[in-house]
This record gives structure tokens, sequence and C-alpha cells, in this order.
């Protein structure tokens, strides 16, 4: 099977399936790998945190540690997305950091050929694919593929709430 992610993404040759958890923002459907996804959980106000970056909505105390709540919408140039009953906290290892990241909806756990997910296309000019390594093609349109590793290059979760 050809490897059809960049960044070693998915579709190595003894895997010819990946699980991914769908979700929506701004009306988008976007998935990551369910590999760096230890929970999902319901939206709860998170407690504002002064001169952090603008995506970083706050952070919430999870059995414990205190980590970042991140809008996804805001992370993607989007804008903000406003929470509600729908709204829900995806809680990703990234590296060795822990972050929440708020999305509209959650759609689905799914379990889809390495080989659906296409390269993004390729752009000329000042155009970048940013953090999108992918795309999957679904009844429903396109789902962007988000490389997490890539969005949170060089986040450190406890700088920010230093």
């Amino acid at each position: 099977m050809r490897n059809t992610m960049e960044h070693g993404q998915a579709g190595e040759a003894n895997n010819a399936y990946i699980e991914i958890i769908a979700f929506e923002i701004g009306g988008q459907e976007f998935c990551v790998r369910t590999m760096s996804v230890r929970e999902i959980r319901g939206w709860t106000q998170s407690t504002p945190l002064p001169q952090a970056p603008q995506e970083v909505m706050g952070m919430m105390n999870l059995r414990g540690s205190i980590i970042p709540i991140v809008n996804m919408a805001t992370k993607l140039g989007m804008p903000a997305s406003k929470p509600d009953a729908r709204s829900a906290v995806i809680v990703a290892e990234i590296g060795n950091t822990v972050v929440g990241l708020l999305v509209d909806r959650v759609a689905d756990i799914l379990t889809v050929e390495a080989a659906s997910v296409q390269p993004t296309p390729e752009m000329r000019g000042s155009f970048s694919a940013g953090y999108v390594s992918g795309v999957l093609a679904t009844d429903s349109g396109m789902t962007s593929f988000l490389d997490l590793d890539r969005m949170f290059a060089g986040f450190d979760a406890e700088e920010i709430a230093a």
C-alpha cells in the first residue's frame, strides 16, 4: 500500500486502516487520528488565563491536572467558536503536552482505509497547506485531516500557565 499522508500520518504498508475522530468547526469537517486523543468531554466553562495567546480560551482542571483549552476555530484562522451545549473538548496528548481542543461538535469515531486519505492539493503561490496533512472524501463532503504535531509545534502549556 502506498503512503498517502505526509509525515507518516497514515498508510504504512502493514497498516491498511486508521482510526480517526471526526468533528465540526465553523461548519467544516475535520479529523485527527485517535492515537493522540485521550478522551472527549462535554463543554464546561474554562477559567480565563491572562495574557495567553489568542487561541487559548483558558484552562480547566482535569482530574488534578491543569490543561489549556484551545479554541480550534481561532487556531485555524476562523472566527472564534462560541461554546454551547453541543460543543466538546477533545483532550489530546501532543508530544509531552496535554491540551483541550474546543470543537463545535464531535461527529463520529471511524475506521477508514489509509489509502482513502488523499494528499492536500498542491497550489502555486503563497498558499500553504499549514496544519492539513490530507483530505478524506466522504458522502457528506470533504474532511480535512489535521496534523496536531505540526499545529502545536513549539506549544508549551507550562509556559503559558506560568
